[in-house]
């Protein structure tokens, strides 16, 4: 398993979601939604090399997955050495070509 490092963006992202969710849907489909993100950030740190890299985004070398049963959402990340640094999760549908992944 590879050690994990997460932006304080990541974070905000997590927290954006949450809250929408609740907001449009509910409470439940929140939680389910989490669950689902670490779920899928699990996931990653075993098998780092599953996404797809992006070479539309920069920097170089990001990599997209999507989050367990809620596959219309990303989780943007990077593999540097034995770290996957996760940087972004964001609704797929969303323009991409605006998405700001750098630090």
């Amino acid at each position: 398993m590879m050690e994990l490092a997460i932006r304080p963006r990541f974070y905000l992202d997590i927290a954006g979601e949450v809250e929408s969710l609740a907001r449009r849907a509910n409470s439940e489909t929140a939680a389910r939604w989490h669950a689902a993100v670490e779920r899928t950030i699990k996931q990653l740190a075993l098998h780092p090399r599953i996404g797809r890299e992006r070479p539309d985004l920069k920097p170089p070398g990001v990599r997209s997955w999507r989050v367990d049963h809620f596959r219309r959402w990303l989780i943007f990340y990077e593999i540097r050495e034995s770290r996957v640094i996760l940087l972004r999760v964001r609704y797929g549908m969303m323009d991409l070509a605006a998405l700001e992944v750098e630090d």
